[in-house]
């Protein structure tokens, strides 16, 4: 009886051990890396421009950055092969709205340029 119990423990911890390594794979493999400038009309970067990515069709699966005092940016998206809309606005500036969609690369660089 009491190698029965083991045996189930040593069973259920390797399961648990093999099925958290498998997430961590799919998760590590399916992050991608958005990087990008934001500049005005003359391409002078824009400080402080808030860029807003959403996963399309997912509640609550959003990420927000700010721009560097050169207008670079860098974001990791959670899914690739995935579409998602895309928010970049500044005080003076019109706001930018649009899809992108990502490919399996683990890199993507989108710029814009805001008109004011």
């Amino acid at each position: 009886m009491k190698n029965a119990k083991i045996l189930l423990s040593a069973i259920l911890c390797s399961i648990i051990l093999t099925s958290l390594f498998y997430l961590n794979t799919v998760y590590a493999s399916s992050n991608c890396s958005i990087s990008g400038k934001i500049t005005d009309s003359n391409l002078k970067p824009i400080q402080g421009a808030k860029i807003i990515f959403e996963l399309d069709g997912a509640l609550n699966s959003m990420q927000s950055i700010t721009t560097n005092y050169r207008g670079n940016y860098i974001v990791n998206a959670p899914l690739k092969n995935k579409t998602y809309w895309v928010t970049i606005g500044k005080k003076g500036y019109k706001t930018y709205r649009g899809k992108v969609h990502l490919t399996n690369e683990d890199s993507f660089v989108f710029d814009v340029i805001l008109n004011k």
